[in-house]
């Protein structure tokens, strides 16, 4: 049996619901894990446009002729990408105007933690740039080096620093890193 054969109405008298579930058959689990995975959906919003989908196929499926099973597989990725596209622009505009709502009603609360936030990670980010333009040149390099996971070995290459100490050394930049933030953060 050939794909195309499977996909039209007259050839086996197969009824909509029967394609219905033949293309859930072969992509609705593969459909389910894209959305999930790489769109970050709910449960609900990836099987209604799974769903969707299927249905759009089905209803076009007679305007195409598919050579073999990855014409089809594209075709119906194709159709549930733009269904992606159009849910994420739609719950776009829904969410800015939401957020109108809200400062017409007098709602800022939302808004003003939001504000707290950002000051204080930007209060965290100005006490950690003064604190590293204090250190040395090596010690700038072995919190770099370290944190990319580079061993001791290695790093003492560079800091010109015996690598026995450098583990020492690593340990009371990062104690007296978090002071230092956390004094500065206090003030």
């Amino acid at each position: 049996m050939k794909i195309e054969d499977s996909l039209t109405f007259t050839s086996e008298g197969k009824t909509n619901k029967m394609l219905l579930e033949e293309l859930y058959q072969r992509y609705g689990k593969k459909l389910y894990g894209y959305a999930s995975k790489s769109w970050k959906l709910d449960e609900d919003v990836c099987w209604d446009l799974i769903y969707k989908t299927l249905y759009k196929v089905i209803e076009t499926h007679e305007q195409y002729h598919f050579e073999h099973e990855n014409k089809l597989a594209a075709f119906v990725f194709r159709v549930f990408i733009n269904y992606l596209r159009n849910h994420y622009r739609d719950n776009k505009k829904l969410s800015e105007r939401l957020h109108l709502i809200r400062m017409e009603d007098g709602e800022f609360e939302d808004f003003a933690e939001k504000d707290e936030i950002q000051s204080a990670d930007n209060r965290h980010m100005s006490a950690l740039k003064e604190v590293l333009q204090g250190l040395e040149d090596w010690q700038r390099m072995l919190l770099l080096m370290r944190s990319e996971g580079r061993p001791y070995s290695e790093i003492a290459k560079f800091v010109d620093r015996p690598e026995e100490q450098l583990k020492v050394y690593y340990q009371r930049l990062k104690e007296t890193i978090s002071k230092k933030i956390h004094e500065r953060i206090q003030k």
